[in-house]
């Protein structure tokens, strides 16, 4: 079956407080194209802003930080020298040490930038590349010692509201034996996908919203940028790498071009006035398949506030189903449309 976009729009009605008129509010549900997973457009969603007063206590270099420059040779462990024989990798203002908390079995954290704090607006192209660069230079070692080591990641909690533990800008490699679901569900049915029409999913989703032009975004060199039809997260962007399977495939230019796009959605988010997100770039099997591509998702969380709302209830946690406040087709358009000079 072809990709679909299939959604539908559903009416809550009540009566007014005094029992003389009607409200109508609507919900819409879309269903992924891809995992068939549901979401939800909900009128009266919001997510929280920032407040530059609420960060001031987080911009200024923490004594026990362990990623500040005088500390992070002290405090963080080594590479073990049976994957690789520098003790830790670094790439321009990049440096990477495996995670004293292992959330997979190779698990790694790459600072990008001995900075304790940086805005939105400060991660620029190069920290990016270079952060990434490091990344799948740990991972080709880790690999190449450990061929069970077959499923990676690169992931960024950036500020408490996404999860991350310490505000100095840090990314984190997953890799393991076994992929995460997320990583299993789009592998698993990009394969059926891939065996009932022949193509492959992602190359086919870039062209048919790139025909479309209603959630795409742009092309950038191998990558085609776009909103999700049926998204996880608030204003959530995605971006596909044409013709790569394994972040073991990316070249330098492909970094580069990930890295800019990347750049440029944090200078959106920024605007709109968010500054904590979350970013997942997933990896086929590092041995490949013809069915996957390499894509990236992105989205924001709420604002670093003293006492803020959560953006995630029991519809993310528990029914695994994202409710948000704006259509990806009304972010594809202001991200389209904005000036990055």
């Amino acid at each position: 079956m072809p990709i679909r976009f299939r959604s539908e729009r559903l009416e809550a009605r009540s009566a007014t407080p005094d029992g003389s008129g009607a409200n109508v509010r609507s919900v819409e549900v879309r269903f992924d194209p891809l995992l068939g997973t549901t979401s939800r457009i909900a009128e009266g969603v919001k997510l929280q802003t920032a407040d530059a007063a609420a960060l001031q206590r987080f911009q200024t270099p923490d004594e026990w930080c362990p990623f500040c420059a005088e500390r992070i040779e002290q405090v963080t462990p080594r590479i073990d020298p049976k994957v690789s024989d520098q003790p830790r990798i670094r790439v321009g203002e990049t440096v990477l040490f495996p995670n004293l908390v292992p959330y997979s079995q190779h698990a790694a954290v790459a600072v990008f930038t001995p900075r304790h704090w940086l805005s939105l607006r400060e991660f620029s192209p190069k920290l990016i590349a270079d952060n990434l660069t490091a990344c799948i230079r740990y991972i080709r070692a880790v690999h190449a010692s450990d061929s069970r080591a077959r499923y990676a990641a690169w992931n960024v909690n950036y500020l408490f509201p996404s999860g991350g533990s310490l505000p100095h800008p840090h990314a984190q490699v997953f890799l393991d034996p076994f992929p995460t679901t997320m990583m299993r569900l789009q592998f698993e049915a990009g394969e059926t996908y891939w065996q009932e029409n022949g193509t492959n999913f992602w190359e086919d989703l870039a062209k048919e919203e790139r025909e479309r032009n209603e959630r795409f975004v742009w092309d950038a060199g191998s990558t085609a940028w776009m909103t999700a039809f049926a998204p996880i997260g608030f204003n959530e962007v995605r971006a596909v790498v044409r013709d790569r399977e394994t972040l073991l495939q990316l070249n330098d230019a492909d970094i580069a071009a990930l890295a800019a796009g990347i750049s440029r959605v944090l200078l959106w988010y920024s605007a709109q006035g968010y500054d904590s997100f979350n970013a997942s770039l997933f990896s086929g099997p590092l041995e490949g398949a013809p069915w996957y591509r390499v894509n990236l998702v992105m989205v924001t969380r709420s604002a670093m506030l003293p006492y803020y709302r959560s953006d995630s209830m029991h519809l993310e946690r528990l029914h695994w189903e994202a409710a948000v406040d704006r259509a990806p087709e009304t972010i594809a358009a202001e991200l389209r449309n904005r000036s990055y000079e």
